[in-house]
C-alpha cells in the first residue's frame, strides 16, 4: 500500500528550498533541510523525490533546480565542489572526490563546466592566489598562453600554474609566480593533461 503524501510538509520544504536558493544562489544540503525541519536524511530524500515526481522542482544525482514560479525564477550554474588540492607549492595527491554540488550565479559564474578546489602553498602569490583560496575550473576548456591552468602531473597531483606555452615535445611550460621565492621556476614533473582553467578564484579569509 501506497504512503500517503504530506502535502503540507511538501510546501513547507518547497518553500524553504526557494528562500534558501534565492538567497545563497546555492542548494542546502540534505542535512541542513533535515536539521531545519527535525526531519531523517531519508525522509528529506523521499520528500525531495516527490516533490520532483510533481512537477515542483527538479532532482537528479543530488543537484536540485527549482521551476518558475509565482514569484521567482531560479536560474544557476551548476558546479562540483571537489575534495582535491591544488598545488600552488608541493602538492598533495588528487583524490577526485565530490564533496557538494554548488549551484551559483550565471551572472557571476557563465561557465557551464566548473568545478572547484581549494589552493595550497604559495607558488602563486603574484597571481592573486594564496593557500586557502577556492578556485573555480572550467574543465575541458581550451588553454591559452597566460591562462593560470589546472594540470593533472604524473604523480597525481593537480599543479595550479601559468601556462607559458609548450615545448617541441608538446609538454606544457608551468610557471610559478612568486618572484620572491621561486623566481623563474618551472614545473619539472611531466604533465599528463591540463583539466582545465582556473576563471574565478574566491579569497580565503
Amino acid at each position: 500500500m501506497a504512503r500517503p503524501k504530506n502535502y503540507e510538509r511538501m510546501e513547507a520544504i518547497l518553500e524553504y528550498l526557494t528562500e534558501y536558493m534565492t538567497e545563497h544562489q546555492i542548494q542546502p544540503t540534505v542535512a541542513q533541510i533535515a536539521e531545519r525541519f527535525q526531519f531523517s536524511t531519508s525522509i528529506v530524500h523521499r520528500y525531495l523525490k516527490d516533490l520532483a515526481r510533481e512537477q515542483k522542482l527538479g532532482y537528479e544525482n543530488g543537484v536540485i533546480t527549482l521551476k518558475v514560479g509565482n514569484r521567482i525564477q531560479y536560474n544557476s550554474t551548476k558546479c562540483l565542489a571537489l575534495d582535491n588540492i591544488g598545488s600552488c607549492g608541493p602538492g598533495t595527491v588528487e583524490e577526485q572526490h565530490v564533496i557538494a554540488f554548488n549551484m551559483l550565479s550565471p551572472f557571476y559564474f557563465p561557465e557551464k563546466n566548473l568545478v572547484s578546489i581549494t589552493a595550497a602553498g604559495d607558488s602563486m602569490e603574484n597571481a592573486g592566489i594564496s593557500s586557502g583560496d577556492t578556485l573555480f575550473i572550467e574543465i575541458g576548456a581550451e588553454p591559452a598562453k597566460g591562462d593560470i591552468v589546472a594540470a593533472l602531473d604524473d604523480e597525481g597531483e593537480t599543479q595550479i600554474k601559468r601556462l607559458r606555452g609548450y615545448r617541441k615535445n608538446g609538454q606544457p611550460i608551468l610557471a610559478y609566480e612568486n618572484d620572491a621565492c621561486y623566481p623563474g621556476k618551472v614545473v619539472k614533473k611531466n604533465i599528463v593533461r591540463i583539466q582545465g582553467v582556473v576563471r574565478h578564484i574566491l579569497k580565503h579569509c
